[in-house]
């Protein structure tokens, strides 16, 4: 095929890359302001949200394993600090 032979039914192929698709999307969708707070509300609204009774029981169960981890990190801590401290006669 020549060089300066006019561009077939191929060169109108879906973009290759994304970069390509991004822009493509970007030219043919002007920006809606009304449109966007009207989808954020429905979105909105498919919201589950949890009840005040589990919201209380996970906030414990974090407290306690935020405790319990402290604890492990202290003993730790305090093991390798006794280990140093011997290893280097301070």
């Amino acid at each position: 095929m020549a060089k300066d032979a006019k561009p077939t039914a191929d060169a109108k192929k879906p973009a290759a890359t994304i970069e390509a698709a991004a822009e493509e999307v970007k030219k043919k969708k002007p920006f809606n302001v009304i449109k966007y707070f009207q989808e954020v509300r429905d979105e909105g609204r498919k919201v589950t949200w949890t009840s005040w009774k589990e919201t209380r029981i996970s906030t414990i169960m974090v407290l306690i394993m935020v405790a319990i981890m402290s604890a492990f990190f202290f003993l730790v801590d305090s093991i390798l600090r006794v280990g140093v401290q011997a290893i280097l006669n301070i």
